[in-house]
């Protein structure tokens, strides 16, 4: 069984995949992916932590199509790819929780995938923020709105899908609504239900 979890910057998504993990006995891979994509490519962690879930610009993208190559285009591909196939070979291990990076659409033909999209509330997001860090209101707002634009951008671009839609996830989750605990033992509910626990 393979678990995806993607969500919005705040939503505690993190918190519920690694609590989540943590039920079911499986490993957890978020930044674990890019230590091992550091372990199996000739990239280092730094410069793949760089570009991990970034925003790819389309100044780099439209330059590279037109004119054949652009360095950081390629950068980027290469990372992304290199990254993707980390999660394949990290899936191939055996049952886990994937965070982010496109996991859902790297992994999607496996037949034991369960994708999930964590949301929340903007004042929830916000407080989440403020009370993990040391950051003002203002200051988790732009936090917010930047990171959500670079994942939704990174989506978009490696997937040709738009990141949070109902249509690209099996179980969409509010946990603003239920509370971390909540979205858990929801999550554990619709396993049951596929007969997965």
């Amino acid at each position: 069984m393979i678990i995806t979890i993607g969500r919005q910057h705040g939503s505690n998504g993190y918190l519920v995949a690694q609590r989540l993990a943590d039920k079911l006995s499986i490993p957890c891979y978020s930044k674990e992916i890019i230590e091992r994509t550091a372990r199996d490519s000739h990239f280092s962690a730094d410069v793949i932590r760089s570009y991990d879930e970034k925003h790819v610009s389309s100044i780099f993208v439209s330059g590279s199509h037109l004119f054949g190559s652009g360095g950081s285009y390629q950068l980027d591909r290469q990372i992304a790819e290199a990254q993707f196939e980390a999660i394949r070979n990290l899936a191939d291990e055996g049952d886990a929780v994937f965070i982010g990076r496109c996991a859902d659409y790297v992994l999607r033909k496996r037949s034991d995938l369960v994708r999930v999209f964590i949301t929340a509330d903007l004042p929830s997001r916000i407080r989440a923020l403020m009370e993990h860090g040391d950051v003002t209101e203002e200051q988790a707002k732009k936090s917010i709105k930047d990171e959500d634009k670079n994942r939704a951008s990174y989506y978009r671009y490696y997937t040709d899908q738009t990141w949070g839609d109902a249509n690209c996830y099996d179980l969409c989750l509010n946990k603003g609504r239920v509370g971390v605990d909540g979205a858990v033992q929801t999550i554990q509910s619709y396993l049951k239900a596929l007969k997965y626990c």
